[in-house]
């Protein structure tokens, strides 16, 4: 196994921007539905990505017809897996060292594995078993790859339903699964590294960053543009066949893109984006619609980065667009190598 990418634990306090704006916002207005509300909720934006690898862990239970299902993150410098979601056990966190068990096994050596029988497999660790109550009958497990192809994190799925193992006509699904879930993890890792260098005092490289602004509704357009005007040069278009053509023009920094009626437009769009090699890399922000996650997850595959549920606050959008503003600044000074996106091979 490649050097794994280093993941820490979820942040669970507002990142020092997201204080500074949350104080500094005025007239508690959500954007996204035009209408005066409270402020909602200054830490909803460190959620939504949990909310996220929990509907795909769910479609995952239902797409292989099993019990339940987990996403571990590994935290390569203590060496340890644990579960970023756990369907079962509610908000407990299940941790242990990333050298023992099924998932250790599949983090050490980046194969997925089929155990039907888990307890006469030497590999199976029965204490998470007797720590839960639970009884394992059956795993499918597999490593979930960042862009760099390293294990980040793994999937695991247990009890095939009717008691029986999982066979091998199951893999192939499992591996597209295990693409979806991955492109997800790899977002969530990114982000939260931003975040952390964020905290650390990092600023774009880029003096006036620009945004370009995909979105319909003009009022939406109006009070995005107004809460990013003071220190980034905001572009808009309003019209998806001008959003790529203004990409390659402009070369923005980010790109905030609205999504509209089935999301099929905006899926587009990104594929589009990521077909140009000027703005591959360009972090993506989608503007989505509440209770449609099938939306973002289509979007992810495409290419995009990150997502806001509408209607959001104005410190949320905020944080989330200078947090990805970092993304290109730390490539650039570190000398990395980009984020080789490539969508229309996912």
């Amino acid at each position: 196994m490649g050097r794994a990418r280093r993941v820490g634990t979820p942040v669970s306090k507002l990142s020092l921007l997201t204080r500074r704006v949350a104080s500094l916002q005025c007239g508690g207005v959500i954007v996204g539905d035009g209408l005066p509300s409270p402020v909602a909720d200054p830490d909803r934006h460190e959620y939504t990505f949990d909310k996220l690898l929990d509907f795909l862990a769910r479609e995952v239970v239902h797409e292989m017809d099993a019990d339940r299902s987990s996403i571990f993150l590994l935290d390569a410098p203590r060496q340890e897996l644990w579960s970023r979601v756990a369907l079962g056990v509610g908000t407990q966190v299940i941790r242990f060292p990333a050298s023992r068990g099924i998932a250790g096994h599949v983090a050490q050596t980046g194969e997925i594995v089929n155990v039907p029988d888990p307890y006469a497999d030497p590999r199976f660790n029965p204490n998470v078993d007797r720590e839960t109550g639970y009884r394992t009958r059956s795993i499918l497990c597999g490593p979930l790859r960042g862009h760099d192809n390293n294990v980040i994190g793994v999937l695991q799925v247990l009890n095939r339903r009717g008691n029986t193992p999982f066979a091998e006509d199951d893999i192939e699904r499992f591996e597209r699964l295990l693409s979806r879930c991955a492109l997800a993890l790899d977002n969530v890792v990114t982000f939260e590294e931003l975040q952390t260098a964020e905290q650390a005092g990092a600023e774009p490289v880029t003096r006036s960053p620009k945004v370009l602004l995909a979105e319909h509704d003009p009022k939406v357009a109006c009070r995005v543009r107004e809460l990013l005007a003071n220190d980034l040069a905001v572009l808009h278009a309003t019209d998806p066949s001008d959003v790529v053509r203004m990409a390659l023009a402009e070369r923005p920094d980010l790109v905030l893109l609205g999504v509209s009626d089935d999301g099929a437009e905006s899926v587009e769009t990104c594929r589009r984006l990521r077909a140009c090699p000027s703005v591959r890399e360009t972090p993506i922000i989608l503007l989505a619609t509440d209770g449609r996650p099938e939306q973002v997850v289509a979007a992810f595959e495409a290419g995009a980065n990150d997502y806001i549920v509408r209607p959001f606050s104005p410190a949320q959008l905020r944080a989330k667009a200078h947090t990805w503003l970092l993304r290109i600044g730390s490539s650039h000074r570190n000398g990395e190598v980009g984020r080789q996106w490539g969508a229309a091979s996912v």
